[in-house]
């Protein structure tokens, strides 16, 4: 017979009941255990991720240092990239036959004295231009001195000038008008009367 005891609830227990109890606590304390061990282990994984992302960043900074140390250096060599297809182009049979076909044309009578040509037909033109722009300077000064002196510029200026002169004298002359005493004196007596009449 299995033995029984009493609860907390006043109900009997069985010897089966306090050892799911009993599994009950050490499953318990195996979790907490178990929590506690997957804690560290995080943990341990964390310091871990953190220490390589930092020696990675350090490895990272060094990389770019000598990536530029290499390319200056190449730069310093002349092995840079538009340097190798210079030479590969100067190098080459095509450039070589061009090269010499230049040669022979600079060299030639017949180029020599086209280049004297254009450059005497240079300089002609280059004289052409600049009598040029200073006659045509000059037209336009003359231009615009006969105008000036012309009777019909001169009828204009002096219409201008009297018709400053009119208005001048208009805005000065209202303007001692309205500040005089007697035509205060005027203008009240005027106003008085007015309002007897209404």
């Amino acid at each position: 017979m299995m033995a029984e005891s009493v609860g907390t609830a006043g109900a009997p227990e069985t010897e089966m009941d306090t050892d799911r109890f009993s599994e009950r606590a050490e499953t318990g304390t195996d979790e907490a255990v178990l929590a506690q061990q997957l804690d560290e282990e995080y943990k341990i994984k964390r310091e871990r991720l953190q220490k390589l992302e930092g020696e990675a960043a350090e490895l990272r900074t060094e990389l770019a240092q000598k990536d530029k140390e290499i390319a200056e250096l190449r730069e310093l060599l002349g092995l840079t990239p538009i340097a190798k297809l210079k030479r590969t182009v100067e190098n080459s049979t095509i450039f070589q036959k061009t090269r010499e076909l230049g040669d022979r044309v600079k060299s030639s009578e017949s180029f020599q004295k086209t280049s004297s040509t254009l450059s005497a037909a240079g300089q002609a033109t280059s004289a052409a231009v600049g009598t040029a722009a200073s006659k045509t300077g000059e037209a336009f000064t003359k231009v615009g001195t006969s105008v000036k002196e012309s009777p019909t510029w001169q009828g204009i200026g002096d219409r201008l000038r009297s018709a400053s002169i009119t208005v001048k004298e208009k805005l000065s002359s209202q303007r001692s008008y309205s500040e005089s005493p007697q035509n205060h004196e005027a203008e009240e007596s005027q106003s008085y009367a007015n309002a007897d009449d209404a």
